[in-house]
């Protein structure tokens, strides 16, 4: 019987926004290779890995990194990283030499890493083939903010990047002069279904009302909603938000009369619409965040609007944004401008200019054949 091609998925366990930029790749190359056997190794919920990747063989709960340490959703705290980092890199050979014998323990035949560096290290050690996908590298973001510090840790982790047979770059993604092994590709998603009837039957949704999609991505961010708009023109906000976020004091019910109080702000959980995120982004009118190629890339396919806070000295900051403005409708305030609720006139403005033309991600196709490619050596590189 021949063995089956066997995919490990290493993921970064930095946010949710990984898994999400990896899984339609990976669920692509499913498509095209029903035989892959698929390994995720990265340090999320067994449940959550199995919403975003389909019939996942295995899953190994390890995180191969860390990604940065964080104040919150906004804010790196560089001192913290820095030291997370050195740590990570004692006897950092062994590491390596011991995950490349777990590699081939399994019969791993391709590792593709969104983005641990280490599993890439390993993997070339293995003689195993290695391919990163993302739309950012640690090496870029950890060298950032430490201005010049620690040359030769950030050394080790480029050139981890750069053992890869290729670091495949999503559209939108940041300059990374330092990789020789670069490909970009078109965007990476997995395309939502709007579904405003089933959910407007599900939280009892007034016909004219407005629905705001909350979301700050996988690292806390503390926020009050108390004081943000509740209608625009006199048209109903429903604001979507994830449990920890909802309004425990003045909120209305959504099982209650589908007539809002004036002056009370609506809030629904993302757990009650009963709705996968991705749907959840494709059904609303709008969608508040900060930066980050998930929900950016994720709106831009459904064509839905984009109000966004500002992710000052994030250094994929500037290709996030900057290719959203270049294809949706979307505005920026900043983070002051978000707690105070003071954003009336560029929620009505994105309200009223309504969805725009859908951005394909046409990188979930070009990054699978390209693995399919590897995976059947038939890839000339």
């Amino acid at each position: 019987m021949n063995k089956r091609p066997h995919l490990l998925l290493a993921l970064s366990s930095h946010g949710f926004g990984h898994l999400s930029q990896a899984a339609p790749v990976v669920n692509q190359l499913r498509a095209l290779m029903p035989e892959l056997r698929i390994t995720v190794r990265g340090l999320f919920p067994a449940e959550q890995i199995k919403l975003r990747v389909f019939e996942p063989d295995a899953i190994e709960p390890i995180a191969d990194d860390f990604g940065m340490v964080m104040h919150h959703a906004l804010r790196v705290d560089t001192e913290a990283s820095l030291a997370a980092y050195l740590d990570a890199h004692q006897n950092w050979d062994k590491k390596v030499a011991d995950l490349a014998t777990h590699l081939k323990d399994i019969e791993v035949d391709l590792v593709l890493s969104d983005i641990p560096y280490l599993t890439l290290a390993a993997a070339h050690h293995a003689g195993i083939p290695g391919v990163a996908l993302c739309s950012l590298n640690w090496a870029d973001i950890l060298e950032h903010y430490l201005d010049n510090r620690e040359p030769s840790l950030i050394e080790t982790i480029r050139s981890s990047y750069r053992s890869a047979r290729y670091f495949l770059q999503p559209a939108p993604s940041m300059h990374m002069p330092g990789l020789t092994n670069a490909l970009a590709i078109g965007p990476v998603c997995t395309p939502g279904t709007n579904k405003r009837a089933t959910l407007a039957e599900k939280i009892r949704l007034p016909d004219n009302a407005y629905t705001v999609l909350v979301g700050m991505g996988g690292v806390p961010y503390p926020i009050s909603l108390n004081t943000w708009p509740v209608q625009v023109d006199g048209t109903p906000i429903f604001y979507i938000v994830p449990d920890a976020m909802l309004v425990t004091q003045g909120a209305q019910s959504p099982h209650s009369p589908t007539q809002p109080h004036t002056n009370t702000v609506q809030t629904i959980s993302i757990e009650q619409t009963g709705l996968s995120y991705s749907d959840l982004v494709a059904t609303v009118d709008l969608i508040i965040t900060k930066p980050g190629y998930g929900m950016f890339v994720e709106a831009a396919a459904a064509g839905v609007p984009v109000l966004y806070v500002e992710r000052p000295g994030w250094p994929e900051t500037p290709a996030l944004t900057d290719w959203l403005q270049s294809v949706a409708h979307c505005a920026e305030i900043d983070a002051e401008t978000l707690q105070q609720g003071l954003f009336t006139q560029q929620l009505t403005h994105l309200l009223t200019q309504g969805p725009y033309s859908p951005v394909p991600p046409s990188g979930n196709l070009q990054a699978a054949q390209l693995l399919q490619r590897i995976l059947t050596q038939t890839d000339t590189n």
